[in-house]
């Protein structure tokens, strides 16, 4: 029996050094509180709303140059629009990257 001692040690009360101590320290706590989901959402409305006037523009001035190709007639516009580049997927629905 003392031969096997050596593979099972008994528990000892040794107080652990600081190299083998893990930092303890209490749990970060978050709180939402009503203001804060109140900001958030006038955030996201003022970004929607910037985001709709940007297309809008957008849409109007493409609107102005389609009325302004028209005038110089098929042959002209035609070769316009095919140098034109295409809206990505992204552009077209509005998205944007958040910073």
């Amino acid at each position: 029996p003392n031969a096997l001692n050596h593979l099972h040690p008994t528990p000892t009360s040794h107080q652990p050094t600081p190299s083998t101590m893990a930092l303890r320290r209490p749990p970060t706590r978050i709180e939402l509180k009503a203001d804060d989901v109140e900001e958030y959402d006038k955030i996201m409305k003022d970004r929607r709303l910037i985001a709709e006037q940007q297309a809008m523009r957008e849409q109007s001035h493409h609107q102005q140059q389609n009325t302004g190709s028209d005038f110089l007639g098929s042959a002209t516009s035609s070769s316009y629009m095919s140098t034109q580049k295409k809206p990505s997927a992204a552009e077209r629905i509005g998205y944007r990257r958040p910073r």
